[in-house]
């Protein structure tokens, strides 16, 4: 799939946009601040964002950093099957594999769709 094609109409980011903040907002109760959406390559699309620090992960960073670790890595790969069918079930987009990254000290993220 051509997703440079794709993204050349904005109402399809718009839409882009809103199921990666709703899958957000379910899993951690906060919207995203930032959000840029871009074509890279010919199958695959990058979300860089600017996310808000959830309260609860960073109380337990200082003592329970290995928990906290946990529960990130857990909620990684909640979004990512959350986002996935979101995007096949209200875009169409078929989706073959989600890779997400997320720096707590920035609170900058990416997040690379592969499609077929």
């Amino acid at each position: 799939m051509m997703v440079n094609s794709l993204l050349s109409s904005n109402e399809f980011k718009k839409r882009l946009s809103r199921c990666y903040n709703e899958v957000h907002r379910e899993l951690y109760g906060v919207g995203v601040t930032q959000l840029r959406i871009d074509a890279a390559g010919e199958s695959m699309i990058l979300f860089l964002v600017k996310h808000q620090r959830v309260t609860a992960l960073r109380a337990l960073e200082e003592n329970y950093p290995e928990l906290k670790q946990s529960v990130d890595a857990a909620l990684h790969q909640e979004f990512k099957r959350i986002f996935r069918k979101k995007l096949a079930d209200e875009l169409d987009l078929p989706v073959t594999g989600v890779l997400r990254d997320y720096d707590p000290g920035t609170g900058w993220a990416s997040t690379i769709i592969i499609s077929e």
